[in-house]
C-alpha cells in the first residue's frame, strides 16, 4: 500500500512540475496574491474538512484572446468555492483535492474605481469587495483542482483545469480555446504575507502544450518542498 501511495504522489507532482514548464506562446494570464481559508473551523490545521480555500490577488499580465489596458485599468482575480473533498498527509507534504470552484477577472478603472486592498484577516472590510468590483471579463470553471504543500514551510504547488465559461470577453475565445486550459501555480512563504493569509501565491494559466518528461528522484521531488 505504501507503495502505491508514493507512486501516486510521485506521479502527481511530476505533472506539477511539468506544468511550469509550457511553453510561453500559450500564456492567456499571469497573477500574484495570497490565499486564505474561509470559514476556517481549524485554524490550527490546513485543508480541514469543513474549511473553504479563498485565492485572490492581481494580474499584472493578460494576453490574446483576452484584451487588456494595464495602464488604464486595474486586473483582479478571485477563486471562490473550493471546499476540501480528500486530504492525504505524507510526512511533511499534504496532498488536498478540492471541489469544483470558479474564478474570475475583473477590470477596474484606476481612475474612479476602487484599488485592491488586502487588509488583514480576511475576509475583512477590503477583502474580497475590493477585488470583486469592476467588470467580470473573464470567467472561468476550476476542476480536479489538487494542492501539494509542506505545512511546516508553506511551499507546495497546485494545478487545475480551466474551462472559459463566461465574462464580458467570453466572445473573444473561438470555441476551440474555450476548455483545456491548465491552470496552475506554486505557494510559498514571504515577507510580505498580511496577517491573516495563508501563503504567497504565482501563478499562470495556459493552454496544454507538449512538453518533455524529465526524469527526477523521490527524494529530489521532497527536496523541493523543504
Amino acid at each position: 500500500m505504501r507503495r502505491i501511495v508514493t507512486r501516486l504522489l510521485l506521479a502527481a507532482c511530476v505533472a506539477l512540475v511539468s506544468a511550469t514548464v509550457a511553453r510561453a506562446d500559450s500564456l492567456l494570464f499571469d497573477y500574484v496574491g495570497f490565499d486564505y481559508e474561509s470559514p476556517n473551523p481549524n485554524p490550527a490545521t490546513f485543508g480541514e474538512p469543513g474549511s473553504g480555500f479563498v485565492v485572490l490577488g492581481t494580474v499584472p499580465f493578460l494576453f490574446a484572446p483576452l484584451v487588456s489596458n494595464t495602464t488604464l485599468n486595474e486586473y483582479t482575480f478571485v477563486i471562490q468555492g473550493l471546499t476540501p473533498t480528500s486530504l492525504l498527509p505524507i510526512g511533511s507534504l499534504e496532498i488536498i483535492q478540492y471541489s469544483a470552484a470558479t474564478v474570475t477577472i475583473y477590470e477596474d478603472a484606476k481612475a474612479g474605481g476602487t484599488t485592491a486592498d488586502f487588509g488583514s484577516n480576511p475576509p475583512n472590510a477590503t477583502v474580497p469587495s475590493t477585488f470583486t468590483d469592476g467588470t467580470a471579463i473573464l470567467v472561468g470553471s476550476l476542476t480536479n483542482f489538487q494542492l501539494i504543500v509542506n505545512i511546516s514551510s508553506g511551499v507546495g504547488s497546485f494545478e487545475a483545469v480551466m474551462n472559459v465559461t463566461g465574462g464580458s470577453q467570453l466572445g473573444n475565445f473561438p470555441l476551440n480555446q474555450r476548455t483545456g486550459w491548465t491552470f496552475s501555480g506554486t505557494t510559498g512563504e514571504a515577507l510580505n504575507i498580511p496577517p491573516g493569509y495563508a501563503h504567497q501565491i504565482d501563478g499562470q494559466a495556459f493552454l496544454n502544450d507538449p512538453v518533455a518528461t524529465h526524469r527526477t528522484s523521490w527524494g529530489r521531488l521532497k527536496a523541493g518542498y523543504r
